[in-house]
């Protein structure tokens, strides 16, 4: 009897559908950064091509891990996405390619290096040293410099103390150009300015615009020394768990989200350079002054990883110099 009303019971009332998959997406830094902007729009596209599947929940701010702790949770499976930069360079030796000074002319440049091949060489390479997947290569940005006076070549770098929060490598880069990098609370950069800590600061133009320091280094000199990208990278428990069809929409959409991350970065970038104070000077820089340190940057990059990469770099400078078509 009882088996009888189990039957009907179960045919009178069907089992509710499973709802969407909470995801969370690991972003350090600001809430109202770049990143955490990208993954609004790219998170979305998912969403819409895969309604009821996923309900992303961002985790940014404060309550976010930093960088190499992030990265040690989703390789080891224990988060399923987090969106990093500098952590990833500074694991993957031969990613020390967006290290090299003044390496990429411009983001048209970098799009155009990365379509020629050096996107797909450089996904492949960070998954099998990772043991990660990469969901997407997004543009961050160039690094410049804020100081008290401009920055016009290689002797108004020597001896600055200059702040530098990012990866090693970032660090070793400021050492090449024969500055002395300091790392320091950017909370305490005023301070750190008083005490003869710092004199100078490295870092996006978003990052350079917030300094804590009021009207001191009132000059921002347009280096854009590095470029530096962003990777949404996935566990490899998550993307296992996951249907073809759900691997396959995030390969498609990853891919093809590039060029509005692109459009996203060159917006968000524009508006921070209309925020800053009129007590604030942009000064433009020539590379050229920093020739000699690039060529042995580069030569050194060759002699240690190949020159393959290299080769895809110097196609996408050549596809820049073109004139449109």
């Amino acid at each position: 009897m009882w088996l009888v009303f189990l039957l009907l019971a179960t045919w009178t009332f069907p089992a509710q559908a499973a709802g969407p998959r909470s995801v969370a997406v690991w972003i350090p830094g600001r809430a109202d950064g770049l990143a955490a902007r990208q993954m609004v729009y790219l998170t979305k596209r998912i969403e819409e091509r895969l309604p009821h599947h996923f309900a992303f929940e961002v985790q940014t701010g404060a309550a976010c891990p930093p960088e190499p702790e992030l990265l040690a949770q989703v390789r080891g499976g224990r988060i399923e996405i987090a969106v990093l930069g500098d952590a990833v360079i500074d694991e993957v030796p031969r990613l020390s390619l967006f290290r090299l000074p003044w390496l990429f002319e411009s983001r048209e440049h970098v799009q155009h290096a990365l379509y020629a091949g050096l996107e797909d060489e450089i996904r492949t390479h960070v998954e099998e040293t990772l043991k990660v997947v990469v969901v997407g290569l997004y543009e961050n940005g160039f690094h410049h410099i804020r100081a008290d006076r401009a920055i016009l070549g290689p002797e108004d770098l020597a001896q600055r103390k200059i702040l530098v929060n990012d990866g090693r490598k970032m660090r070793d880069v400021m050492r090449s150009l024969g500055a002395i990098p300091q790392k320091y609370p950017v909370e305490q950069a005023a301070q750190a300015m008083e005490q003869g800590i710092v004199d100078s600061f490295d870092g996006m133009m978003d990052a350079l615009e917030l300094l804590p320091i009021g009207n001191k280094a009132p000059v921002i000199t347009l280096t854009r020394h590095v470029y530096e990208p962003f990777f949404v990278l996935a566990s490899q428990p998550f993307w296992e768990s996951l249907s073809d069809t759900e691997r396959a929409a995030l390969t498609e959409i990853g891919v093809d989200f590039s060029d509005t991350a692109a459009k996203l970065a060159a917006t968000y970038y524009d508006a921070a350079r209309k925020r800053l104070p009129r007590t604030i000077r942009l000064q433009p820089l020539n590379p050229e002054r920093f020739a000699a340190v690039t060529a042995q940057r580069r030569a050194a990059y060759e002699q240690s990883f190949g020159a393959d990469w290299m080769e895809l770099v110097d196609i996408g400078r050549e596809e820049t110099a073109q004139p449109a078509r």
